[in-house]
């Protein structure tokens, strides 16, 4: 399920970057209310990363990006949208193809 790979693929490129401790903290954003929706916890996400990490919140988020869609077997070309535009824009052309 798509949900799941993006959740998995977020969760790879955070622990791989940071220590265990970091790593919990901006995960938890992700973690924290299992009634919101995936769309819902993204936006939480993307709202965080700044707050936490500055400008260097857009290399991470670049990061996942590129490590998701390499997963999927896409090429991803950097555009100016939001993390969350960009996955929201993937989910719609991965279910369009079913």
């Amino acid at each position: 399920m798509l949900e799941n790979l993006i959740i998995d693929t977020i969760n790879e490129v955070i622990r791989n970057i940071f220590d265990d401790d970091i790593a919990k903290t901006l995960l938890s954003y992700l973690d924290e209310n299992n009634s919101l929706t995936i769309d819902e916890k993204l936006k939480i996400f993307e709202e965080s990363l700044p707050k936490i990490l500055g400008s260097g919140a857009v290399i991470i988020e670049d990061l996942i990006l590129e490590t998701l869609y390499s997963k999927l077997g896409i090429k991803f070309e950097q555009k100016r949208k939001s993390f969350t535009e960009c996955i929201t824009e993937l989910m719609i052309c991965q279910s369009e193809k079913r």
